[in-house]
């Protein structure tokens, strides 16, 4: 039998699986999970898993949360550049395909079944053939799909990186505050993971929120301050100032996700990817995001009409890598 091997290559966290390259069987031969910054570059990581898993692929995919061409990708949060060639020459690979995690994750959508997402909007179920995806993590990916009876095209970008539009007074107000700590303001700033502290930052030093004792003496011994603002948000009695941080964090997250949806006409829905988002179902309420979504003006109405999924499946982008891969190399499958 013929296989793949399938990568989701990011700044946290990379996962690779085996799977069948021929058919569409999801469930992969063998799976692990390695911490990015614990490896000095992907070569070390693949090397690692296929002595774990003994198997030996004859094709690779890799989706890659950066810069991402056909022979070359940069991570962008790591310092790390990924080349096909060099790839498939260290490890005897016939073919390595390279893709951005974005186009990964767009590319998983259509196979996600309903336990693998969270209806946040129903929309008014008249579809269409774009679909959009935003997925806050360690960065902001944004990317679309378009589907139709003769097309599938999943295509990741670099939107995260669009700079930042206040849509209020409190929203100037951080805009204003992170300019003067120097450079642009993009999305990425302050919807990924990284940015929450951010804008837990932002809220203390002006003045709105309280900060509990608890979370002023954890946050300086932390080396990533957002998982203790987040856990302090969702306790049974939560810091203030950590839920209007959050708070504030979706709404921003709504109202860059209508813009995509409104750029891109995704009728066919919004998708919100990423391994922020998943973890707050059902321990904060969604409204906030909802409503900034929905606020583009003579829009209103369209905006309502589209609907607003949340992804839960964890390995959804390494699922879509594995399903490019095979589209990808259809022709080497036939061949085999």
């Amino acid at each position: 039998m013929t296989t793949l091997l399938a990568a989701d290559i990011g700044g946290t966290k990379c996962e690779l699986a085996v799977f069948a390259l021929g058919g569409d069987d999801c469930r992969p031969l063998a799976s692990r999970r390695y911490p990015s910054r614990d490896y000095g570059g992907i070569d070390e990581i693949i090397a690692l898993f296929l002595r774990e898993c003994g198997l030996r692929p004859r094709f690779a995919s890799l989706a890659v949360a950066g810069v991402t061409g056909k022979k070359r990708a940069i991570v962008t949060n790591l310092p790390w550049i990924i080349e096909a060639e060099r790839v498939a020459a260290a490890f005897g690979f016939t073919r390595v395909v390279l893709l951005n995690d974005m186009t990964a994750v767009c590319a998983s959508v259509p196979l996600l079944g309903p336990e693998d997402r969270i209806e946040l909007q129903p929309g008014d179920g008249e579809g269409g053939e774009m679909v959009a995806v935003i997925a806050p993590g360690t960065g902001l990916g944004e990317g679309l799909l378009v589907q139709s009876d003769s097309v599938f095209f999943p295509c990741g970008g670099e939107g995260g990186h669009s700079d930042f539009a206040p849509v209020d007074e409190e929203q100037q107000d951080l805009l204003r505050w992170m300019l003067r700590r120097g450079g642009p303001v993009s999305c990425e700033d302050l919807i990924a993971g990284p940015g929450i502290a951010n804008l837990y930052d932002f809220l203390k030093e002006t003045g709105r929120g309280q900060e509990s004792g608890a979370v002023a003496e954890a946050l300086p011994a932390a080396d990533d301050r957002t998982p203790v603002i987040a856990d302090a948000a969702l306790a049974g009695e939560p810091c203030p100032l950590c839920r209007r941080t959050l708070e504030l964090f979706l709404s921003i997250l709504g109202s860059e996700a209508g813009n995509l949806a409104l750029k891109t006409y995704a009728r066919g829905g919004l998708y919100i990817g990423g391994g922020v988002v998943p973890r707050l179902a059902g321990k904060i309420s969604f409204a906030g995001l909802l409503a900034a979504f929905r606020r583009k003006g003579r829009m209103e109405e369209l905006m309502a009409a589209i609907p607003v999924r949340l992804i839960t499946r964890k390995d959804s982008a390494l699922l879509g890598a594995a399903s490019y891969g095979r589209a990808a190399l259809a022709g080497a499958c036939k061949a085999e």
